[in-house]
Parts: structure tokens; C-alpha cells; sequence
């Protein structure tokens, strides 16, 4: 699959021997990895979309997953994309662990492909897709 997807022109972040997480750059140096390509029967193309306390300081953990379910998520699904799981995940400071930097809402959707050019079709989709909520 890592191959496959490399052929087709799509960036390989990591691959595990249970999925394949593509990269996407943020800057030049900079990667990060939302999209990922779950290997199995069937193959499903798995992406995590968010918002941030940090952007939006005085609104509820619920109203945060809204957001994102309300700005990504009613494209995901017309496309075929299910959620499929939603956290709540506190960023930590690595020089000091006792300190929040800030805190991630996020939603992850899925949808199962059929072949080969239906993972690449998705995972291209995903990437072009605004997966941070900002406003």
C-alpha cells in the first residue's frame, strides 16, 4: 500500500503493518499526519478533523466538537465518510508536563474503500480538505 500511494504521488508519513498514515506539510520542514489509510477488508480511508480551546477560549467542550462536526463534517458525510469517534485531548507542554498548551476537539471520520484508486481518490479528497476550525 505505502507504494502504492507513493506511486500515485501521495506522501508517506509512517506506515504500521495495520495502517499507513500520509503526510501532510504544514511548512517545508513541518509535517503532520490527520489522514491515514486503514489496511484490512475492506481498506477505509480515516481522517481527524478539530478545533482548538486556544482559538475559541470561552466556548464548551460540546460547542467545540459542533463546530467541527458542523464546518467538516456535513461534507464528509455527503461524500460517504461516517463519524466514527470524538476525544478530547489536552496538549502537553514537553518540557513540562504539569502545563496545558492548549486542548483539541476532535471528530475522525471514516469511509471504507472498495480498491486501490478509491484509497487514492480519498486520501486526496482528505487532503485537500480544511481539517482545523478556526472560525
Amino acid at each position: 500500500m505505502k507504494k502504492a500511494l507513493q506511486d500515485a504521488g501521495v506522501e508517506v508519513y509512517r506506515s504500521r503493518p495495520d495502517e499507513v498514515h500520509i503526510a501532510e506539510r504544514i511548512r517545508l520542514h513541518i509535517m503532520d499526519s490527520h489522514v491515514r489509510v486503514v489496511l484490512g477488508e475492506p481498506m477505509k480511508v480515516r481522517f481527524t478533523a478539530r478545533s482548538q480551546r486556544s482559538d475559541f477560549p470561552n466556548a464548551r467542550p460540546d460547542e467545540l466538537l459542533e463546530r467541527v462536526r458542523h464546518r467538516v463534517g456535513g461534507g464528509a458525510i455527503e461524500r460517504g465518510y461516517v463519524e466514527t469517534a470524538s476525544q478530547v485531548q489536552e496538549v502537553k507542554d514537553p518540557v513540562d508536563e504539569s502545563k496545558t498548551l492548549d486542548v483539541w476537539h476532535e471528530v475522525v471520520y471514516e469511509k471504507p474503500a472498495s480498491d486501490l484508486d478509491e484509497v487514492i481518490d480519498e486520501v486526496r479528497w482528505a487532503l485537500s480538505l480544511e481539517k482545523f476550525v478556526r472560525d
